[in-house]
């Protein structure tokens, strides 16, 4: 996989609906007790996320290889000038041990740093999602904290690489 290939670019409505009509749930993520569902692509279910996105003025982001938009990234609880959460959706499993998802958190975390000017990002994981807590921790994210469900992550700009 060549990473120069992959960015990030501000995710429309129309990008959005194309992401969710390939979109595949993804049984690893699931909380115990969660029963897994297959994804089924809603225009309503889509519009209301859309919506809930821009009403909580979250910033969405969709990640690219070349043209095709294989993931999205949503910047959250934005604290202007302090902190931000960060959170990563790769569209199925076709996109995962590539190293795609390592790269689009880099570019999330110099765009968060850089273009958004907050000096403090958190992240969180499910428990059982090891593969995105070492992907947080070779970003450069430290664990924080943990609770029955998540862990949760943190990176500062003052100590990133």
């Amino acid at each position: 996989m060549d990473h120069s290939e992959i960015r990030l670019l501000p995710m429309t409505d129309e990008m959005y609906r194309s992401y969710a009509r390939e979109y595949e749930n993804d049984p690893d993520l699931y909380l115990p007790g969660q029963i897994y569902t297959h994804y089924v692509y809603s225009e309503e279910r889509v519009e209301q996320y859309l919506k809930r996105q821009k009403d909580l003025k979250r910033i969405l982001l969709a990640i690219t290889c070349g043209e095709e938009i294989v993931g999205e990234i949503v910047i959250k609880n934005i604290q202007e000038g302090e902190s931000a959460t960060m959170g990563l959706t790769l569209k199925n499993a076709k996109y995962k041990d590539q190293g795609i998802g390592t790269e689009a958190e880099r570019l999330a975390v110099r765009f968060v740093f850089d273009d958004l000017d907050i000096p403090t990002l958190y992240a969180d994981t499910i428990q059982s999602n090891t593969r995105s807590q070492h992907v947080l921790e070779k970003v450069g994210f430290v664990f924080i904290r943990e609770d029955k469900d998540f862990k949760y992550y943190r990176i500062d700009r003052s100590s990133a690489t």
